[in-house]
């Protein structure tokens, strides 16, 4: 396998260059991060939703070109009970993280931030509290619940007044807040919407300034506690007056940085071999660096999306070596100051088993349907169209010599050194051909295959398509003459062996960018449709003096509903907005 020892991703090494250089020091960004959610109060159960802002406060507010993934980590009063990362570009990201039915009722805190902030002599990430009521069990968080019997605040048709109160009054953050920006216009029925209907509004953006915003529209109820947004708190600048930094993170510029080390029982030295990471799945997410001296290694990805396997192994290593491989905690699980008690009190006891209600149905019913994913560009190595195969359009052999005999002129089995070598045919200048030699990249299901025999012996029918790749392609510190991919059913790479020193290991990725929208609800028929938040949008741009529309579908909830728009101008003032309907 040819190997290009110096050759690094790009824009990493050039990052490792600028970042590390101490003239640079002096200029560096000052990040913060803001996450705005769909509300501040859930049952264990539900979902919490997440739109992101990563901003350079430097000299004035913009978003951030550098950092490329936020961390997320929520904790209660003793632990981290949950992590998550959501992808950035360009500043922006969203996610939504389900919170587990298990968890026991009481204040938790979300803090965020990314590798490039944690450079900061005294780092400043976000932090927001927000309670969680479990209505299936008794149990609470310990020492952070206390239960009153009795109750001052008023209640007006089961909803908290003083909760539509502060709501009415973040219409006077007008001193530090740009609400005058934003407008919305609803349609002819006006403000009272009938249950189970749909509706437009439209949001005029009055200024001169592309916004990026989020929009949601959830049902007010005792639950909703509001105090007002802090999204001034991390958007305001510093003037010069920039932090003392270190070089302890790179900068993930292009993706999430995955830290591990090797080890093994033996004298063997793995110094300076090559171990490469492949994401189990659809798509090219495979990796390569060099182990250091003391086992280390480090993958530069362009990162890795959902729930997965990931797959580790050194082509070069003996294959009878028994290997152990470690992949570092990228998360710091540190408690910013103590978390206020939640109080519990009668007036919240109808919410909870409307909402109780509504997040069982929604489980049970599966409102996860209504999710919809917002497109990524997640193949960076493989963006050239490839040629493809579908197997099932041909008469099947149970034999892959005879399947790339038959059908694929691109590909062709030799011997070389006693081993099967799969060889690319690849088209150089003047229109001459050659063919790839003991340097084809070959992937089944998104993991490498090096030794291919394996390929040779595998069971064609297993295999649904085939996508060949013929140019030069670099993957971290490797090159290769020409890539196969071979997908197979299913994706989970059915009758694969491994060697010794292959491991597979559970990897958490990055959450897909989500919104629930409801735009299919019209055309489901009998779902107990018991939303209460109709609307979620993590990531919306308002041109200046456009009305773009949006199509709301309510649920059977009667209720006041609140619409919020937060967001930042491309000058760096921040947007609210809050105004209210009625569903009846």
């Amino acid at each position: 396998m040819k190997i290009e020892k110096y050759i690094y991703s790009a824009a990493a090494l050039l990052l490792m260059i600028i970042y590390t250089t101490p003239a640079h020091s002096q200029s560096r960004v000052t990040e913060r991060l803001y996450l705005s959610t769909d509300r501040s109060s859930y049952i264990a159960g539900e979902d919490l939703w997440i739109s992101g802002y990563c901003l350079d406060v430097t000299n004035s507010v913009r978003l951030s070109p550098v950092s490329s993934v936020a961390y997320i980590e929520l904790h209660n009063e003793s632990s981290v009970v949950l992590t998550a990362k959501i992808a950035l570009v360009n500043g922006r990201g969203s996610g939504h993280l389900n919170l587990p039915p298990n968890l026991p009722t009481g204040n938790y805190r979300v803090i965020a931030y990314t590798k490039y902030m944690l450079n900061e002599e005294s780092p400043n990430p976000f932090v927001k509290d927000i309670s969680i009521y479990n209505v299936l069990t008794n149990e609470k968080v310990p020492g952070n619940v206390i239960v009153e019997d009795t109750d001052n605040k008023t209640l007006q048709n089961g909803v908290d007044q003083s909760a539509r109160i502060a709501s009415s009054s973040l219409k006077s953050l007008a001193g530090t807040t740009n609400v005058s920006a934003i407008d919305v216009k609803f349609g002819v029925g006006g403000r009272v919407i009938p249950t189970n209907s749909s509706f437009p509004i439209k949001i005029v953006n009055n200024g001169a300034d592309l916004i990026t915003a989020n929009l949601s529209v959830v049902k007010i109820d005792s639950l909703s506690g509001f105090s007002g947004s802090s999204f001034h708190k991390y958007a305001t600048p510093l003037n010069g007056k920039t932090p003392v930094m270190t070089d302890k993170y790179i900068p993930e510029f292009e993706g999430e940085i995955i830290l591990g080390r090797v080890n093994h029982e033996s004298d063997l030295s793995l110094e300076d071999k090559v171990v490469f990471l492949s994401a189990v799945g659809r798509g090219s997410d495979v990796y390569s660096s060099y182990i250091d001296n003391q086992g280390f290694f480090k993958f530069f990805t362009n990162s890795i999306f959902g729930e997965r396997e990931i797959v580790l192994q050194i082509p070069n290593a003996d294959s009878n070596s028994l290997f152990t491989y470690d992949i570092f905690d990228p998360f710091i699980r540190r408690k910013n100051g103590e978390i206020p008690k939640l109080t519990l009190t009668k007036r919240v006891e109808s919410t909870l088993n409307e909402r109780g209600i509504e997040m069982q149905i929604g489980r049970r019913f599966g409102v996860d349907t209504l999710y919809e994913r917002i497109p990524i560009d997640k193949d960076p190595l493989l963006k050239k169209n490839p040629i493809v195969y579908k197997l099932d359009d041909y008469t099947r052999f149970p034999v892959m010599s005879e399947v790339v005999i038959e059908y694929v002129p691109e590909l062709r089995f030799r011997r070389l050194d006693g081993k099967r070598d799969l060889q690319m045919r690849l088209e150089e200048g003047f229109n001459l051909l050659s063919f790839s030699r003991d340097n084809t990249l070959v992937l089944i299901d998104g993991i490498p295959v090096f030794d291919h025999t394996k390929l040779y012996n595998y069971d064609p029918l297993k295999v649904k398509t085939l996508s060949i790749y013929p140019s030069q392609y670099f993957i971290g510190i490797s090159s290769f003459d020409g890539v196969a991919s071979f997908q197979t059913y299913n994706g989970d790479y059915p009758g694969l062996t491994f060697n010794k020193n292959v491991r597979i290991l559970d990897f958490m990725g990055l959450l897909y960018p989500t919104k629930t929208i409801a735009s299919i609800i019209p055309e489901i028929k009998n779902f107990p449709d018991m939303r209460s938040l109709l609307y979620w949008d993590p990531q919306i741009d308002l041109a200046p003096s456009k009305n773009p529309e949006f199509i709301i579908h309510t649920s059977s909830l009667p209720g006041i509903y609140r619409i919020t728009i937060e967001g930042v101008s491309s000058k760096g003032d921040v947007i609210e907005f809050y105004t209210e309907f009625t569903v009846k």
